[in-house]
């Protein structure tokens, strides 16, 4: 009879390493930090209505073609893409943020979705600097960015992906509809919608993935996702990005001259 000594299993790591472990290798971390920290803003928001009566990163933060145009409060460009409305609102655009960002996140890398949001949320509130007067705030700048994303990446590279770039084409365009439709509501800011809708489109027709197999052609999606090679250059991001802030730029400049010092 065989004796088998008994072999304890290995202990976990214990403090931050063995956190980390439990993470998986492809964990969203900017759509993970972009949801924390505007649920942040959101619940300070909260605590100051509650506290001074007065909500206080909306009246700082908020988009005001009046102050942005004539006393060059431009930081207000980007500051409503963290500010909501109320639950709904933030609840809305953080569930858009969950669908979209993470999946898009692994598909363009880290620090280009971070771009990606940026840039949709500028153009947004940019081109309703530019075409209303009204106020406005939320998310939904940027998530209307992801948005154009995903239809321009997916059908630059119908030649690799195939029919499932067209079926995702497709879904693209139909959410889109849906929510354009949606924005003609008189109490939702359309031209942020737009906006951030092309910017997201504009950046990514410059700046997203150009995909490749290492080998020949694989037909089959799953071998393809997982042996994708991106031939994109650094320096298409960047000039991507700059033409799109550019660009919207221009659109406020010629509504209004006085907004350039």
């Amino acid at each position: 009879m065989s004796y088998t000594p008994y072999t304890p299993p290995p202990r976990r790591p214990s403090g931050w390493r063995g956190w980390r472990e439990r993470i998986p290798p492809n964990f969203p971390w900017v759509s993970a930090a972009i949801g924390a920290l505007t649920v942040l803003v959101f619940l300070l928001q909260v605590l100051s209505e509650a506290l001074t009566g007065v909500d206080w990163p909306v009246q700082w933060g908020v988009k005001y073609t009046p102050l942005i145009v004539n006393a060059h409060e431009y930081w207000r460009l980007l500051t409503p893409m963290f500010l909501h409305a109320g639950l709904l609102h933030i609840g809305l655009n953080m569930w858009g943020l969950y669908v979209l960002g993470p999946e898009l996140e692994r598909l363009l890398g880290p620090w280009r979705f971070a771009l990606l949001y940026i840039v949709s949320a500028y153009a947004g509130n940019a081109l309703s600097t530019a075409l209303t007067p009204a106020p406005s705030l939320g998310a939904s700048t940027a998530i209307f960015g992801l948005l154009g994303a995903y239809l321009v990446v997916f059908y630059a590279n119908q030649h690799y992906l195939g029919n499932l770039a067209r079926g995702i084409v497709m879904q693209a365009l139909f959410w889109i509809a849906v929510n354009l439709v949606w924005s003609l509501q008189s109490s939702i800011d359309m031209w942020g919608h737009v906006g951030g809708l092309l910017g997201g489109m504009l950046f990514s027709a410059f700046a997203g993935p150009q995909w490749s197999d290492f080998g020949g052609k694989i037909y089959d999606y799953g071998a393809a996702y997982l042996s994708r090679r991106d031939h994109r250059p650094y320096r298409d991001v960047a000039i991507g990005a700059v033409i799109t802030l550019a660009v919207f730029t221009a659109a406020i400049a010629m509504r209004y001259p006085q907004f350039l010092p």
